[in-house]
């Protein structure tokens, strides 16, 4: 190493030795010089020499932190940590030096870390991968230094600004729960979380795809955030939940998302959507760059503790562009008084920013119940559910039973119960219980005539099982018509347009979903699929790269066996070994293994090939028939793939909604049974 001085220190623990030479890799490939130790050594005079001298020269500190660091209460990477630190004492409080780094789940808030990491902006590179969008914030931030970087290393997407170094948005330490009068809430107090994530997601988005982790994806866009900010606007972050009870997380993310329902009934008022909310749910980011990111003027955010039967539910609306604190509040109640709490903080911030607040009726609908005890358990299923995973549906289910043991007429967890039902019984192949489940969810319109729900639910049914897209246009219109701001009434209707072919009034109206939500991951992925379908490549790849730069973990953008991503991009745009390379990092087997026999089929490697096919042939014969007819398909084995298909309508695979946009089924289009099959699943010709 020739000038230290310009140099970035990786201070990590042994045990992460794979991910700190990943990220040295990629800031390298950047022409960003990085200093880590190689040799395993640690301790001794010189060596202790060596490393102050390091960490007193190099322009940034990155510490990787993990559960590896979380557990170890000693370490040599903690006297890095503390010599870092104490050079940041002599440093201007603007100055950029401390950029941590985590590497896997590791709660920000819990971390065994230096105070002095709250204070900055951390990045979350899981295993180390390192999108370009990061190597790029820090080449800016080492050129602002007058640090020198190899120009002559080319970076695939144009340098963006650095991102700013934001402070910390912590929750309060806790405190005993003691009945009092309500009072004014301390800033002190009070913080919100931000996730990103991977899942993001709602308790009907397993009609069309599923959703699992994977690792962080190269392919990066940056963030653009809308423009016109309107004066009367306002996004709820996530709640943070405070109490010791970690499972109560599902309470301050329910209480977060009714809020979200309540105030999204005030006229004039505009409201961030639930998904570019809980975006940023365990991210510590300043409330002036949320708000411009959601195009809000104003962010609500609070905590919640739980203990027992009583809460304390602290809540404050700033103006986010000068921080002027707007209405705080605190209240400590019992539980059963959570609708009350809830109206209280609605009416408050309505007061706030000078706004009429809706009728008493058309607010106390969201909730469907009146029995607090059903409605907390109903937030207990909808956040199982969303965990989208056969054991999550059935301990949802658990909890959507009780919910109306409680409170049988209790119709919005009647809806949502049936949809983890057929969802249940469609990944284990039960047949009759999926046909009940959907019989049920045609009924729920009669229950509740006048829900938007309702009618999403019962057009998720028809489009999903029973293939009856014009009867699923005409509900998603209808709760379009009735929640003509809800973003997941656009964006599935969209999906069945783009089931119908009708590639750009699908893009139009996801689009409009978009408009509401804009964070909607979902969404993106499925104008994506639309411009696959339209053999736009640009345009697929810029939607997909923005989409995981916002959750750079989603199985479905980086490619599986129904749903467009990167890697069938890349099969399509002729690039099998970069496909391949995308199609490693999925972790849900059943969309990760017909990912890889295509790209091993295209690739030219016939035995990793044939193997894949073996392997999604024992596993998916029962539950993946789709991912099987494509992979056939893809292979040229036209035969097979109709046989397959055969299969794929005898079980009613929900992947035959996507026939008419998956260009990977090209080949079949010429053979007279591609017609016969369109007829079966009443699909146009």
């Amino acid at each position: 190493m020739t000038e230290p001085s310009k140099a970035v220190f990786l201070s990590y623990a042994s045990q992460d030795a794979a991910a700190a030479h990943r990220l040295a890799e990629a800031l390298r490939a950047g022409g960003v010089e990085v200093w880590l130790d190689t040799t395993g050594l640690r301790g001794g005079d010189a060596w202790d020499q060596k490393i102050k001298k390091q960490i007193r020269d190099c322009a940034l500190f990155l510490p990787i932190i993990s559960v590896t660091t979380q557990e170890r209460d000693e370490g040599y990477f903690r006297r890095e940590w503390r010599q870092a630190v104490d050079r940041t004492h002599d440093m201007a409080g603007r100055a950029t030096f401390l950029i941590p780094v985590v590497i896997d789940n590791t709660n920000d808030r819990e971390a065994e870390v230096p105070d002095e990491f709250r204070s900055v902006q951390w990045t979350r590179l899981r295993n180390g991968e390192t999108p370009t969008s990061f190597v790029e914030r820090v080449r800016g931030l080492l050129q602002s230094k007058g640090a020198r970087i190899d120009s002559t290393r080319p970076i695939s997407i144009p340098s963006a600004a650095p991102a700013p170094v934001a402070p910390s948005r912590e929750p309060s330490a806790s405190a005993p729960i003691v009945p009092k009068s309500p009072v004014k809430l301390s800033p002190a107090l009070l913080a919100a979380i931000v996730v990103a994530a991977l899942a993001v997601g709602y308790i009907g988005l397993a009609q069309f795809k599923s959703r699992q982790p994977a690792a962080v994806a190269t392919v990066t866009a940056p963030l653009s955030a809308p423009t016109n900010v309107a004066e009367k606007s306002v996004a709820v972050l996530p709640f943070v939940n405070e109490s010791s009870d970690k499972e109560q997380e599902y309470f301050a993310d329910g209480l977060t998302e009714t809020m979200i329902d309540l105030l999204s009934k005030v006229p004039d008022l505009h409201v961030a959507a639930r998904t570019s909310s809980f975006y940023f749910k365990d991210k510590s980011e300043r409330l002036p760059v949320i708000a411009k990111e959601l195009n809000v003027a104003n962010v609500l955010e609070g905590s919640v503790r739980k203990a027992a039967s009583r809460l304390r539910i602290t809540a404050r609306l700033v103006q986010a562009d000068n921080g002027y604190q707007l209405w705080s509040e605190t209240y400590d109640r019992d539980t059963k008084d959570i609708f009350k709490v809830q109206d209280e903080i609605s009416a408050a911030v309505v007061t706030a920013l000078k706004l009429k607040l809706a009728a008493p009726a058309a607010v106390a609908d969201d909730r469907g119940t009146t029995n607090t005890a059903a409605y907390n358990q109903f937030l207990i299923a909808r956040h199982l559910g969303r965990l989208y995973t056969l054991d999550g549906y059935r301990r949802a289910l658990e909890a959507y039973e009780k919910a109306l043991s409680l409170d049988p007429h209790y119709e919005m967890a009647r809806a949502a119960s049936n949809l983890n039902r057929a969802n249940i019984a469609d990944q284990i192949g039960d047949g009759p219980g999926l046909t009940r489940a959907i019989a049920e969810m045609q009924e729920g319109v009669t229950r509740a005539p006048d829900q938007a729900w309702a009618y999403r639910y019962r057009g998720l049914a028809r489009a999903q099982w029973l293939w009856d897209y014009a009867g699923a246009k005409v509900d998603f219109q209808k709760a379009i018509a009735l929640a003509p701001t809800e973003p997941l009434n656009l964006q599935d209707y969209g999906t069945v347009l783009s089931s119908l072919g009708q590639f750009e009034a699908s893009i139009e109206v996801t689009q409009k979903s978009l408009d509401l939500d804009p964070l909607a991951t979902d969404a993106m992925a499925n104008i994506a699929q639309a411009q696959l379908a339209l053999r736009d490549w640009a345009g697929a790849e810029a939607s997909l790269a923005r989409a995981l730069q916002i959750a750079p973990g989603s199985d479905t953008l980086l490619g599986t066996s129904t749903n467009p991503g990167m890697a069938a991009l890349r099969l399509l745009q002729g690039r099998p070994e970069e496909a391949l390379t995308f199609c490693q990092r999925v972790t849900d087997e059943r969309a990760k293994i017909p990912c890889i026999a295509q790209a091993e089929y295209s690739a030219g490697h016939k035995a990793e090939a044939e193997n894949a096919l073996a392997e999604l042939l024992k596993s998916g014969a029962t539950s993946n028939t789709y991912a099987i007819a494509q992979t056939y398909a893809w292979r040229g084995e036209t035969d097979k793939a109709f046989e397959w298909f055969d299969k794929v309508v005898l079980v009613r695979d929900a992947g035959v909604t996507q026939l008419l946009s998956d260009r990977q089924l090209d080949s079949l289009h010429k053979d007279a049974r591609w017609k016969a099959l369109l007829k079966k699943v009443n699909l146009p010709e």
